[in-house]
Parts: C-alpha cells; sequence; structure tokens
C-alpha cells in the first residue's frame, strides 16, 4: 500500500482484523453488551452473590421465601409460593400504611365523663377593660391644649387611648395639614392621663358573698385593647395570689359580684385566654353606671388524659399554655394566636404595629402615616375569616387549647339603678353533670405493636428478621469473602526416616 508521498505502508493481518472489529463493534453494539452482560454473570463476583442470596433465601425467618430457592421444587410450586408472598407483603404494607395514617390522623378521641360528684368547677377568668372615661379626657385635654381648645382633639384623645382599629380623628387633624397640638408618635404614652387606675376602677368584689380587695388580686394585663384588669389569669405579668373561685357539691354553683366606676367591657375567658378585637360578643357583657346586670352560665370543663402531652401538636390538634411559640404572650391561647396573627400581618402590611401591641418595641409602633395605613387596612386586619371564604379578613392558623372550657349563657338580666356605678353579677347556674375529656386512643406503643402485629400474621418476621437480613449481606459476606481469598498455608512435609 502506498501513501501520498509515494512511501510503501506495510499492512499486517493483525491490523486489517483489528480494524475490521473496531468497524463491526461501531456497527453491531449490542453484541459488545451482549458481551458485557455475559462477562458479568460469569465473574466470580456474581457467583458468590448469587450463592449468598440462594444461602438467604434456604435459611430466612420470613414465612414461605426458603420454597423459592431449593432446588428440588418444581417451577408451578415456585410460582405458588412467589404469588403467596407477594400478597402476604402487599397486605403487610397496606395494614402498616392504615396504622401510620390513624396514628397521624385520629389518635385523640373526645369523650364524655358523667361522674360528677367529686369534679371541681373553675370559675373563668373575668377581665375588666374600660372602654371610655369623658370627664377623664376632658380633664386631660385641659391640662394639655388649655381651656378653651378644639374639641376635636377630645375626640383624638379618645381614639388614641381607647383604640379599636380605627382613627378618623386622628388622621383627620394630623394626616395632611396637620393641627398643631396633634399628636404624631408615642401614643401609648396618654393611656395614663385617661384610663383609671384598679383603685377608683374598682368599687366592691365578691366571690359568694365573701368581699374581697380587688386590686390584691385582679392584675394588669396587657391586650390590644390597652391595659386591662384580670383575676385568676395566666396572662397576667404582675405575681399576684390567685383567688380560689371553686365550685362542687360542697360549696354550690358560685356566684361573682362586681361593682365598677366608668364604663367598661367585662370579659369571661378561659384562664388562659386575653381580651382581644375578635372576642365572641356572647363572652363580653357591656356595662355602664345605672346599670345592674346579671347572668347565668353553664360551664363544661375539658380535662386531657396524661398521655395527650406525649402526642405531638399537630396530632392533636391542640396547644397546651407552656408550648407557646408567640412573641406576643407568654402562655398560648387562641385568642392569643389571634393576636399575634394580626400583629405579623400589620407589620406586613404597614411595616409597624398599632401602640397597644404587647410584647412590641417602641421602634415598631407606628406614627402617623401607620395610623393611617391600619386604617386603610381596617377590614383585612380586624376580622377574621376562614380561609375558604371570599369577604375581606384575615386567615390566622391559629389551633384552639387544650384546656378551654365551654361556657354557655342561660339567662341575661339588665335593670336599671340610681346608683352612679355598675354592677355586674355572673352566677353559675347549675354543676355540671358532664364534661369533655381528651384521651389517646393510638399512641407510639400502639403503633409499635399494630406495625408488628401486622408484619407478624402476614410474613411471619420479627425485629431480628430484619437484623438477619443486615447480617447476611454484611457481615457474613465479607466474613465468608475473605476466608475464601486468604491463601492457604503450605503444609511442610517431613523427609521419611526409617
Amino acid at each position: 500500500m502506498h501513501n501520498t508521498n509515494g512511501e510503501i505502508i506495510v499492512v499486517t493481518h493483525e491490523a486489517i482484523v483489528s480494524r475490521e472489529r473496531r468497524s463491526l463493534n461501531i456497527h453491531r453494539p449490542f453484541e459488545t453488551v451482549n458481551d458485557f452482560i455475559g462477562k458479568t454473570l460469569s465473574s466470580p463476583s456474581f457467583d458468590k452473590m448469587q450463592t449468598t442470596i440462594r444461602e438467604y433465601l434456604r435459611n430466612s425467618s420470613f414465612h414461605g421465601i426458603r420454597y423459592l430457592a431449593e432446588q428440588d421444587r418444581h417451577w408451578t410450586e415456585r410460582l405458588f409460593w412467589l404469588t403467596c408472598c407477594v400478597v402476604s407483603w402487599f397486605s403487610s404494607a397496606m395494614l402498616m400504611r392504615a396504622a401510620w395514617y390513624d396514628f397521624h390522623n385520629n389518635a385523640v378521641s373526645f369523650v364524655v365523663e358523667t361522674n360528677y360528684l367529686d369534679w371541681d368547677t373553675h370559675f373563668p377568668t373575668v377581665a375588666v377593660c374600660e372602654t371610655d372615661a369623658q370627664d377623664n379626657i376632658a380633664v386631660a385635654s385641659d391640662a394639655l391644649f388649655g381651656s378653651p381648645h378644639d374639641y376635636n382633639l377630645d375626640e383624638m384623645i379618645a381614639e388614641l387611648v381607647f383604640f379599636r382599629g380605627l382613627a378618623h380623628y386622628v388622621l383627620q387633624l394630623c394626616s395632611d395639614t396637620p393641627h398643631p397640638d396633634c399628636f404624631r408618635y408615642n401614643y401609648s404614652f396618654y393611656e395614663t392621663l385617661v384610663r383609671q387606675p384598679c383603685s377608683t376602677l374598682f368599687r366592691k368584689c365578691k366571690w359568694n358573698q365573701e368581699e374581697f380587695d380587688c386590686c390584691k388580686y385582679f392584675s394588669k394585663i396587657e391586650t390590644e385593647l390597652g391595659t386591662c384588669y384580670a383575676i385568676n389569669s395566666l396572662q397576667a405579668k404582675e405575681k399576684k395570689p390567685r383567688i380560689k373561685m371553686i365550685s362542687n357539691r360542697r360549696t354550690g354553683p358560685g356566684t361573682f359580684h362586681l361593682q365598677l366606676s366608668g364604663i367598661t367591657d367585662v370579659y369571661l375567658l378561659s384562664h388562659q385566654d386575653v381580651p382581644c378585637l375578635t372576642t365572641p360578643k356572647s363572652d363580653v357583657i357591656q356595662v355602664a353606671p345605672h346599670i345592674r346586670f346579671k347572668r347565668s352560665i353553664v360551664l363544661e370543663e375539658i380535662v386531657n388524659q396524661l398521655e395527650v402531652r406525649d402526642v405531638s401538636v399537630e396530632q392533636r390538634n391542640c396547644r397546651f399554655p407552656e408550648e407557646s411559640d408567640l412573641a406576643t404572650y407568654k402562655y398560648y391561647s387562641y385568642s392569643a394566636c389571634n393576636v399575634e396573627c394580626r400583629k405579623d400581618a400589620q407589620l406586613a402590611k404597614c411595616n409597624c404595629t398599632h401602640h397597644y401591641m404587647p410584647n412590641t418595641d417602641i421602634s415598631k409602633q407606628c406614627d402617623i402615616r401607620g395610623l393611617e395605613c391600619l386604617n386603610q387596612h381596617y377590614n383585612d386586619l380586624a376580622v377574621l375569616r376562614a380561609h375558604w371564604a371570599n369577604r375581606p379578613g384575615l386567615v390566622c392558623p391559629c389551633i384552639p387549647s387544650c384546656t378551654d372550657m365551654e361556657m354557655t349563657v342561660i339567662r341575661d338580666d339588665k335593670v336599671g339603678t340610681h346608683h352612679d356605678w355598675a354592677s355586674v353579677e355572673i352566677h353559675l347556674e347549675r354543676l355540671p353533670s358532664e364534661r369533655f375529656k381528651r384521651t389517646v386512643v393510638r399512641g407510639k406503643l400502639d403503633l409499635v405493636v399494630s406495625m408488628g402485629g401486622s408484619v407478624g400474621l402476614f410474613v411471619g418476621a420479627s425485629l431480628l428478621s430484619f437484623v438477619e437480613v443486615f447480617y447476611y449481606f454484611t457481615l457474613r459476606a465479607i466474613k465468608k469473602s475473605n476466608h475464601e481469598e486468604k491463601p492457604e498455608e503450605p503444609v511442610e512435609v517431613l523427609p521419611y526416616v526409617e
């Protein structure tokens, strides 16, 4: 063969054969794959793996598997046992899946208890929030602005001190062309000038006709409505003694009596709840001087089995007070969660919160522009709505507290009096004859028993059966491989001596 320069090139037979083989490999890839598979199947490592699998199947503690590896079995018998094993494993998996689903979604159940003879029923927390104080507003405005002054400033003070989410007079006086006397920041300062202290707000307190010092037991509590006073509340920061307000067969149904000065809202709440904008109206009593209000209620408490605390929050769908993840309050409750949700929404929409938001740094409190933003988004912030509803409102993913109580109003009586104070009487209509108990029906131990039972029933396995799988394909296989690769020591042959 000659190249382009006329030189003679010698081509051997081996080169021609090699080139033909390469061309055949390019055009016939399947033969290469088949050769690779054949070499793999005939390799010693594959033989070892196959031997290990066959040995495991013959000695496995899983029922039915050994019939697949025994050499004297007919192929129809192998097919039969393979079908049985697949059906058994599938059935076991379905039962385990059902047990797992029930553990996560149906772990807790409610039962009704009726053994009421030895129950102690705790009276709800009573919180008092002042809602208006025209006389104090007039005195404060005269001290701040002089007399006479623009009486729209009185309305501005009323909106700021008794803030409920709207501030029309504040925006009218201080927004575009501000009044020289309007307030533009630090709105919480003016609360102390208007709201009454505990000593003047409360006139008399009684529990079961026994009078006690109101301010000794009523503690200040920070709310999104301003400073309120509550008795036997978990959320109070002041460490005051708790009065024992318990009703049972010995004491009979309890009665709580208050005499209040000024216009106030009286809230009946669970011990971990707080007054807020979205408190149900049925839990609020609006009173004013010259009014005597009497309410009769029935209570149904919710108690929890001790094992409920071992179940996750997602499974029981409630939180205990000490499981709080809130920044606004130390203890969790549904109302406290809603307050936190509203705070986050205000920060998201307006980059600030109103001046009464609990446990909020003063740098995050709104100035006049922030109040204008809150006023514009009032319908989106002050009202709760379900996630599927189309109306404006705030969607809060809050779950109930595990220690809530069900309170039913039986009767309200409201009459006028000649006294210049308000009288409120809250009476337990009767001792409860039933209560709800949250119990665990599927705990962690039940899950283990259910899964272990399904595996044992269908495939005859135990925990050691799965340890056996690990042992056969790791420790035993490695040990056997090392034993086979270890060279045999030569045997020294001693000379034959006659």
